[in-house]
């Protein structure tokens, strides 16, 4: 399938403000072909799958709701839609580059844009089963929690976006290139990234193979325990951010 033709203004959303850049990243991933949402959908189908064969169980003290909304979170973001957030959109985003926007500015409109299109259906789930299971009250717990996974993802999309960006082309094309054995090795690779960032974090049964502030301070409290989990994404996803722009600074970027 060949990708469309971009208009000569396709990148001029980009340069005004944040909120028309950010409502031009959504109204691209509505586009035909659609590569952002084609993601986000089989991995919503192979998170629902494995959930049917190795449902997520609570273990002690554990939340479940905290559990559920972080399974879908991670599991959702482990695609190259949050780790080729560039390479997926090459042509606009060279295009974009060229026309002097900072890499800054697209890396936050694509992670705004996926909180619109993945974060917030999320929180919103984990806010409908909180409000059914547990009660308002416990929203300022669950909440925060579940945006840690959220944030981080981003946060690692972002570097992992600038040290392997990945130029989407058709399978047929990658195919006939299949001898390239840099490219295609490449190209298996950051297919294959996240899902292995995924089995470092993923609740599966219930357990996290690598809990992220677990080493928090029991006398925080709950609420307190969850803001400074939330404060903890949001961080990961500044470091994140500020670590690909100090790549691209130092190495370029090469989208191939």
């Amino acid at each position: 399938m060949e990708r469309p033709a971009i208009p000569p203004d396709a990148a001029s959303p980009l340069q005004r403000g944040l909120v028309h850049r950010v409502a031009a990243e959504v109204r691209w991933a509505f586009t035909p072909p659609r590569w952002w949402l084609s993601g986000v959908a089989v991995n919503l189908g192979l998170s629902l799958l494995w959930l049917l064969w190795e449902p997520v169980r609570p273990e002690g003290h554990r939340d479940w709701v905290v559990l559920v909304g972080t399974y879908f979170a991670s599991f959702i973001l482990a695609d190259v839609t949050t780790t080729n957030v560039l390479g997926v959109d090459a042509s606009r985003v060279r295009l974009s580059l060229g026309r002097g926007i900072e890499l800054r500015r697209l890396l936050v409109a694509k992670n705004l844009a996926l909180l619109v299109i993945v974060g917030a259906p999320t929180l919103a789930l984990t806010g409908v089963l909180t409000a059914i299971n547990e009660g308002l009250s416990r929203l300022a717990v669950t909440l925060p929690d579940v945006a840690l996974p959220i944030l981080a993802w981003l946060g690692v999309g972002n570097l992992v976006s600038v040290v392997l960006p990945v130029v989407i082309v058709p399978v047929r094309q990658r195919w006939t290139q299949r001898r390239d054995l840099r490219g295609t090795s490449r190209w298996l690779i950051h297919l294959a990234l996240p899902y292995g960032l995924y089995y470092l974090v993923a609740p599966v049964g219930g357990t996290s193979r690598l809990l992220l502030g677990s080493a928090l301070s029991r006398s925080l409290g709950p609420v307190g325990r969850a803001d400074v989990h939330a404060l903890i994404g949001a961080l990961l996803w500044v470091l994140g951010t500020l670590c690909a722009t100090a790549y691209v600074r130092l190495r370029g970027l090469r989208l191939r």
